[in-house]
């Protein structure tokens, strides 16, 4: 069997969950191709699809959180279903050709581009083979609503429901969770972790994230570490972004607590396994990571839409606190260390929540 699994590379968690589901196939002695919708678009169509969207939730999120909500409107408007076809398969012809001659035995998608350009061209122009659609926010968007989609995978039955309400039939949608690395599966001692990683065994850890490009308030972040400390070790991923990564270790070096910089990691799961408490913004892979193995979250700066919906998701099951200022972030941050009672019940929570095996529940259930 030949699998194809499709992401588009705004943002970096459809990727990641492309990846997560590859490893999965792969363990079950399948092969899987990741493949990029974008690559087989014109250069100025790639560039403004991919680093419009980071332009827009650096510097507008405001305008992003409009965009959002009145694509989620309208949408599934015909006219407009008609119009974004035409423009999509214009841009896509490279990709159709690719398809012919890949000829795959079943095609998954973890973003709403390649699913709805499959689903609606389905018919006239692939091969008729199996198309899977694998949403990866914990609310889906009326985006993810493609014609001809023979099974979704969804992150809740809250989810399940609001894509049957945008006209998918309910029995061809399965409540799984959202695929991570199947390395998130497995938890170890943690002092075994933090040994291994040159952390203290015996000081609490607090995880900051900011995403594979490195956004959010980190620096604001780490001032507060500097001039309120407390009895924790703080450790700070930056990804991709390398003036970041600098500015913070200068940052660092000048607080009264254990900082710890990295910048982008190949172990985030030993990381995530280290940490008492997470402070990142709510997407969606990193908050099912994070779920996954059970650690609360401090939310930081979500993205009006789909990082918005995640937040008040989390919170609303107590597996979150929100950080509205970056100021108040030692101060918030040591009230929830110092309260292992409170600490306790959000990792709780989070466990709840957390579907470790949604990788291989929908790599079964594909198979099958």
């Amino acid at each position: 069997m030949n699998v194809l699994l499709l992401h588009a590379s705004a943002g970096a968690g459809h990727k990641r969950a492309a990846e997560a589901l590859a490893k999965g196939f792969e363990q079950q002695g399948v092969t899987a191709e990741v493949r990029d919708i974008l690559d087989f678009t014109p250069p100025v169509f790639r560039k403004t699809y991919a680093e419009g969207y980071l332009n827009v939730v650096r510097t507008a999120p405001e305008l992003w959180g409009y965009m959002y909500a009145r694509s989620d409107e309208s949408s599934q408007k015909p006219w407009e279903k008609r119009v974004r076809s035409a423009f999509n398969r214009l841009n896509t012809t490279l990709f159709f050709r690719f398809l012919r001659k890949a000829r795959p035995d079943v095609v998954v998608c973890t973003h709403f581009m390649p699913l709805e350009l499959l689903g609606t061209h389905r018919s006239r122009h692939t091969p008729p083979v199996p198309l899977y659609g694998v949403v990866t926010d914990f609310a889906v968007h009326s985006l993810w609503a493609a014609p001809r989609v023979d099974r979704y995978f969804v992150a809740s039955e809250e989810a399940a429901r609001q894509l049957a309400r945008r006209g998918q039939p309910a029995e061809r949608i399965s409540v799984t969770g959202i695929p991570v690395d199947p390395v998130f599966s497995v938890v170890r001692p943690v002092p075994e972790v933090r040994t291994e990683l040159g952390l203290r065994p015996d000081l609490p850890v607090v995880l900051v994230l900011c995403g594979g490009f490195g956004v959010g308030p980190v620096t604001d972040l780490l001032r507060t570490f500097r001039d309120e400390p407390f009895a924790a070790q703080v450790v700070v991923v930056t990804g991709r972004n390398e003036a970041l990564r600098l500015e913070a270790e200068t940052i660092g070096r000048t607080a009264s607590m254990p900082v710890r910089v990295e910048g982008f990691v190949t172990n985030m799961h030993a990381w995530l396994n280290a940490a008492d408490l997470l402070v990142s913004k709510p997407g969606g892979l990193t908050t099912a990571e994070a779920l996954a193995m059970g650690k609360p979250m401090v939310i930081v700066e979500p993205i009006p839409g789909q990082e918005q919906r995640n937040a008040e998701m989390l919170l609303e099951e107590g597996a979150a606190v929100r950080l509205f200022e970056a100021a108040d972030a030692s101060w918030k941050i040591r009230a929830l260390v110092g309260d292992p009672i409170r600490l306790a019940a959000l990792s709780a929570n989070a466990r709840r929540l957390g579907r470790p095996s949604a990788t291989t529940d929908i790599v079964a259930a594909v198979l099958r």
